[in-house]
């Protein structure tokens, strides 16, 4: 089915960081469906190239790395102008905070927290120009409830929350959105193999529908958040853990 000119994101540019990875991928293809040109970012050229043959021509691809300011300013400085900006990229450290090493620590905050900073510093002054876009940050529900061996991780994503708070009150006066989602643990290859099957299954047991999330899930949720359905939603993190956090 052709897509219709009236569909939310039709023509409309999307970056999206960390685009070859369970998450971003799925968010690359929510975007592209409702007819978004994708912008796509990420250090694993291979999955770039997978997931470009399956996008077609509405998709360019990037070499990016989020731990090298430079990566960040050649691709911000290489696609022009945008409509939404996915600050999807990240990195995930388990280890306790006495165990982990000055550069494992100082290279997760680089990555979870100052990237994003970085990438909304280079990108939004043409959103701010044009008065029109939006900036979704993946945070996560670590941001709100912390966990053993995931410190420096939870700091960094609470430190992203908070960052969309201040960026929202920034921009909303000059038409740019600023939010964030705080997934729970979801049903990508890192989550089914991270720790013990007794680990696996006792995490799904505290998590209230049973269950744990998909990246098709997410992707959804972000895609609405984005759309003009939510234009009166501003500087929230919207928490989607299957009631992890409350439960």
């Amino acid at each position: 089915m052709a897509l219709s000119e009236q569909s939310n994101f039709y023509n409309k540019r999307v970056v999206i960081t960390g685009a070859a990875g369970g998450l971003g991928s799925s968010l690359c293809k929510s975007f592209h469906a409702a007819g978004a040109y994708i912008i796509a970012a990420d250090r694993d050229a291979d999955g770039l190239e997978r997931l470009a043959s399956g996008l077609g021509q509405r998709c360019e691809t990037h070499i990016y790395d989020q731990a090298d300011i430079g990566s960040m300013t050649d691709l911000a400085g290489s696609i022009g102008g945008v409509d939404v900006l996915v600050n999807n990229a990240g990195a995930l450290l388990v280890k306790p905070i006495v165990e982990s090493s000055l550069h494992e620590i100082s290279n997760l905050v680089n990555i979870d927290l100052v990237g994003p900073m970085v990438l909304t510093h280079l990108i939004a002054p043409r959103m701010l120009e044009k008065q029109s876009g939006v900036i979704m940050n993946i945070s996560s529900q670590l941001a709100f409830c912390g966990a053993e061996g995931r410190s420096v991780y939870a700091a960094a994503k609470a430190g992203l929350s908070q960052f969309t708070k201040s960026c929202a009150a920034e921009f909303g006066p000059e038409g740019v959105r600023v939010l964030a989602i705080a997934p729970g643990r979801l049903l990508t290859s890192m989550a089914t193999t991270l720790g013990s099957p007794e680990a696996y299954k006792a995490g799904i047991a505290r998590v209230p529908v049973g269950r744990y999330g998909t990246p098709e899930e997410i992707a959804g949720i972000v895609l609405f958040l984005c759309s003009p359905a939510c234009d009166y939603i501003v500087g929230e993190t919207i928490i989607a853990d299957g009631g992890y956090v409350i439960g």
